[in-house]
């Protein structure tokens, strides 16, 4: 007489609920090693979110940096920058390029406002920074192309920058100084917010662009720093994947500008993207691993469980052979017993695990994030526990000899 599924289904619930503390014990593995992986999972989608964030904020995965090449020959270092011309130069070559603007930052000094004093990073760049960094203007407006030709002396202050300095008041049309220089406040950008992550520093990830100001390139240049020189280049391609062939065409033009020296690194937020993911994975797996172990115990104990349960039940298999059920009935009966214990030990590490996700982030002072691919991995690990280690148990009683089974006491 063969035995469904169902019926296999219904015995192994069965059992399970006969032995209840038995089966709590067995499947405590399963639950710390499932709630282990769904924490692990849920702390590197939280990562990885918030590092597309931060890299979203600072002008998404289009940008690519171009900076000097700390690793040359210190020789070259003077020739690491770039004139105006060839400022003009580079542009006309990558037409493709939505977005283009070098940057020169003083870090030195500071903006006064009478006898307010803020210390500051002052950039100067092109008008195209807004379009770069994806930074738009909250109140007036930014520098524009005849400021750059003609040397304005006109600020745009960062949030932060702007409410040190003049509180609740409106700075449009007000003069600020730096380096004896009367800058006239045209602008102020719009709040820039990411939560902190880990912890570390204060609440807002990016409140030090809050603090930042710009004012037009040939400003800096002429007037505030001229001892400055021109050697970063911000340039935002048309979409992510554009982004990569421009990266390396960039890097072509720099090797021909500069007689073949490598001057500059140019670096693609794509290609940084991609390495952290990447990193992420091995760190995925190797925690994974470690979730694994607790598994492995847990499957081993289930499987020792399982044996003494063929043992308790040699005589129920021998009557059932006698009856009729095949060898292949007894197998599944057992395997889908072990199955249900292992999914039922998932199923409970599941709903753990997200009810201490919360209490994990908050532990850690970072978010979380959940998903349903959490839920699948963590639910195909736990039935393959099961399979792997309910194999032995399901082979062994299903080739217990008939006679010797029902002699059995």
């Amino acid at each position: 007489m063969a035995i469904s599924l169902r019926e296999s289904v219904e015995i192994g619930l069965a059992d399970i609920w006969t032995r209840k503390v038995r089966t709590a014990v067995t499947v405590v593995g399963i639950i710390l090693g499932v709630m282990s992986i769904m924490v692990v999972l849920a702390i590197v989608n939280g990562m990885n979110k918030s590092t597309l964030q931060w890299m979203e904020e600072r002008g998404g995965l289009n940008k690519i940096d171009v900076h000097r090449n700390w690793e040359m020959d210190r020789k070259d270092w003077s020739l690491a920058s770039f004139s105006l011309s060839e400022l003009k130069l580079i542009r006309s070559l990558i037409p493709e390029a939505a977005a283009f603007t070098p940057e020169i930052s003083d870090r030195s000094t500071g903006i006064t406002k009478g006898e307010l004093y803020f210390q500051t990073s002052v950039s100067g760049v092109f008008p195209d920074m807004t379009i770069v960094d994806e930074w738009n203007i909250s109140e007036g407006r930014f520098i524009n192309y005849f400021d750059i030709n003609n040397s304005n002396n006109v600020i745009v202050l960062g949030s932060k920058a702007a409410t040190e300095l003049f509180s609740n008041h409106n700075p449009i049309g007000e003069y600020v100084y730096m380096q004896g220089q009367a800058l006239k406040v045209i602008g102020i950008m719009q709040e820039k917010y990411l939560k902190m992550q880990g912890g570390w520093g204060g609440e807002n990830a990016l409140e030090y662009m809050n603090r930042r100001a710009f004012i037009p390139l040939t400003t800096m240049l002429h007037k505030i720093s001229p001892n400055q020189t021109i050697d970063e280049l911000s340039i935002k391609a048309s979409s992510p994947e554009k982004a990569l062939k421009l990266k390396t065409k960039l890097e072509n033009i720099l090797l021909n500008l500069k007689q073949g020296k490598k001057l500059f690194e140019v670096s693609s937020i794509k290609e940084q993207m991609d390495q952290m993911k990447q990193n992420s994975l091995m760190f995925t797996v190797i925690f994974v691993l470690i979730a694994v172990i607790s598994l492995l115990v847990g499957g081993i104990v289930i499987m020792n469980i399982m044996l003494a349960s063929i043992q308790e039940r040699t005589r129920e298999i021998g009557v059932r052979l006698a009856i009729g059920a095949r060898r292949i009935d007894i197998f599944i009966q057992f395997m889908v017993q072990t199955i249900l214990i292992t999914t039922l030990g998932g199923v409970i590490g599941i709903v753990l695990g997200y009810a201490i996700l919360n209490m994990v982030g908050t532990y850690l002072s970072m978010e979380l994030v959940a998903s349903l691919s959490m839920i699948y991995a963590a639910l195909a690990v736990s039935v393959g526990v099961g399979l792997v280690f309910g194999i032995m148990p399901a082979v062994r009683a299903s080739n217990l000899d008939p006679v010797n089974a029902l002699r059995n006491e």
